[in-house]
């Protein structure tokens, strides 16, 4: 009797073994499909913070403080790394430009217009994979 049981008992862990290789076969292009999905599509590049002056016409001195990041596709990131001071750049010339014209005074400047504004300077510079320009910061002194 202890025989057939031994029997029984191993016919069922061979029968468990070949469950759990099914089981594990199966799992593995779903594990792949979400290792995939967990790579991000899109990456935030930090462009720093931009002081720029405003004009007064006392004696008081103004300044705005605006931080900008860029939301660049995953695969063109690096691209954006490599180019960042020409970013930069392209960033500060628009934010003087917008400064003299007084559209960045307080009570004044229309943030989707200085998000606008900035896409289009920054898109010269680089475009390909440039998918938002996000203003992290708006400080008027």
């Amino acid at each position: 009797m202890p025989t057939h049981y031994s029997r029984r008992a191993s016919l069922s862990r061979m029968g468990l073994a070949i469950l759990g290789a099914a089981g594990a076969m199966a799992l593995a292009p779903m594990q792949a499909g979400a290792a995939e999905a967990a790579k991000k599509e899109f990456d935030f590049v930090p462009l720093g913070d931009f002081t720029v002056n405003l004009p007064s016409a006392g004696r008081r001195m103004a300044y705005v403080v605006i931080s900008v990041t860029l939301e660049t596709q995953s695969e063109q990131t690096q691209g954006f790394k490599d180019v960042s001071p020409l970013l930069r750049q392209a960033v500060l010339r628009k934010l003087m430009a917008m400064s003299e014209r007084n559209q960045l005074r307080p009570g004044q400047t229309d943030p989707s217009m200085l998000r606008d504004s900035l896409y289009d300077s920054l898109a010269q510079v680089r475009e390909e994979g440039l998918r938002d320009v996000v203003i992290t910061r708006l400080l008027h002194s």
